[in-house]
């Protein structure tokens, strides 16, 4: 079992510890949210006195979607993610304070309603959440929630979303109008999942000779859904740059394929001395086999990755 805490910057990243300054930084998003109860003083002086208490969901909110969808092995049996609770105010908390929490039907009914990608409740079978309290305990500004969920028990061509709501605060403090759910999401695609992946490399801009040392067939990766129709993976060269993969689906007709490497990945290539010469290319797209094949040049190897069923 992994311990996934979603504060991250990418797909998914893994934190040993809470980062205390979470609780700074969602002290200042309240300031900001409630600007008028803070007076100016002279002569370059901030007053904190109107400042109102408030509860939130740091990793929560429309803001921070795109990091709580979820890539999760799909071999897993069990994972458990890891988010938090905030209590900002102008001091920690004097005494306990019990946040009251819940799977919350109707931020996913009003998700739903203005937008275009359509999500299902998560069912049943593939995640448990039973810390419906966490409690901040006095002195402090945060306290940890967590959610399990069985991504082999996942169905990866349907999109799932389990939004997480404060529904209560036992000092009656206020909720963030922008941070009270965490919506934690799976991205839906049909050709996402388990790839069998063969790796080809030539150690010169060409395909003639014998490849290197570094090939290897039969290895086993994930293309990871990054939207209904778009994918990625990565490549066995040595920085990994990502394949982003795109495809048009027509009532379940897939075609118009398109692929490029990840433009962040292309600049760790250059840092390393490496240029794309020429491509990604597009050798096989077969989505009923479910086999693609991509090749690209750079200004020293021959690259070619082949995922397949």
């Amino acid at each position: 079992m992994i311990v996934y805490n979603l504060i991250k910057n990418t797909n998914m990243k893994i934190y040993s510890k809470y980062n205390s300054r979470l609780s700074v930084i969602v002290l200042v998003l309240a300031v900001f949210s409630m600007s008028s109860c803070i007076k100016n003083m002279e002569p370059l002086e901030t007053d904190f006195s109107g400042l109102q208490k408030t509860a939130s969901i740091p990793e929560g909110g429309f803001a921070n979607f795109a990091n709580t969808s979820l890539s999760l092995p799909p071999t897993d049996d069990t994972d458990t993610l890891v988010f938090h609770v905030n209590y900002a105010s102008k001091t920690a908390a004097t005494s306990d304070v019990t946040f009251t929490l819940a799977v919350d039907n109707n931020a996913l009914s009003s998700y739903n309603s203005g937008s275009a990608v359509q999500y299902e409740k998560f069912p049943d079978s593939i995640y448990s959440f039973t810390q419906t309290t966490v409690t901040v305990s006095a002195g402090n500004n945060y306290a940890t929630v967590k959610l399990v969920v069985h991504p082999s028990k996942v169905d990866p061509t349907r999109n799932y979303m389990l939004p997480i709501s404060i529904v209560k605060v036992s000092d009656g403090t206020s909720v963030s109008g922008n941070f009270a759910t965490i919506y934690y999401h799976f991205i839906g695609n049909p050709l996402a999942g388990i790839y069998n992946w063969d790796f080809t490399r030539w150690n010169t801009p060409s395909n003639t000779g014998t490849p290197s040392g570094l090939s290897f067939v039969g290895y086993s990766t994930i293309l990871s859904a990054t939207s209904p129709t778009s994918l990625e993976v990565a490549s066995g060269y040595f920085t990994k740059p990502r394949y982003e993969i795109s495809f048009t689906n027509n009532a379940g007709v897939i075609s118009n394929f398109q692929v490029s490497l990840n433009n962040a990945d292309i600049q760790t290539m250059a840092a390393n001395g490496v240029t794309v010469t020429n491509g990604p290319n597009i050798l096989l797209a077969d989505p009923i086999a479910k086999i693609f094949t991509f090749q690209y040049t750079t200004n020293a190897r021959y690259i070619i990755d082949s995922y397949y069923k």
